[in-house]
């Protein structure tokens, strides 16, 4: 049996750089459609608003439910809040692993069902490695058991 894996998150840069792009589309797709109107604007606010909230929460770890370190065996997933909650689960089948980001889906054994974004700054690079390539043995398992 694998040792439990735990590593402390930080703030991500590389996300709230993403979010700024995002932004800067949505509001050149709200101002193609709608043109100079007041619509355009109000859709540029509720989308700045929308992505504020995400760069607040995942990207600078600011919000009380921010998930702040993270640890994991074979059987279990155990994410740490900034509120001092832990969130214990099982990694889901449709979290994506890839080298610069990494989007976990947990479920908890409540039943609830969370999702945090991860970029490659936004911890140590050897223990997202190491998340990585459990999420994909991890995933790869369970694929296999299921047929």
């Amino acid at each position: 049996m694998l040792s439990r894996a735990k590593f402390q998150l930080k703030a991500s840069a590389h996300l709230s750089y993403v979010c700024a792009v995002v932004w800067s589309v949505l509001s050149l797709c709200g101002l193609g459609i709608a043109g100079w109107s007041w619509f355009c604007l109000a859709y540029a606010v509720f989308v700045a608003a929308v992505l504020g909230h995400w760069v607040w929460r995942w990207a600078w770890l600011k919000s009380s439910t921010s998930m702040v370190a993270i640890s994991w065996t074979p059987n279990e997933v155990c994410c740490y809040l900034k509120n001092g909650a832990q969130v214990n689960g099982v990694i889901m089948a449709k979290s994506a692993f890839n080298p610069y980001f990494i989007t976990l889906h947990i479920k908890t054994t409540q039943g609830r069902i969370f999702w945090w974004p991860l970029m490659a700054d936004s911890g140590p690079k050897d223990m997202l490695r190491k998340l990585r390539v459990f999420g994909r043995w991890h995933n790869q398992s369970l694929t296999a058991n299921q047929n």
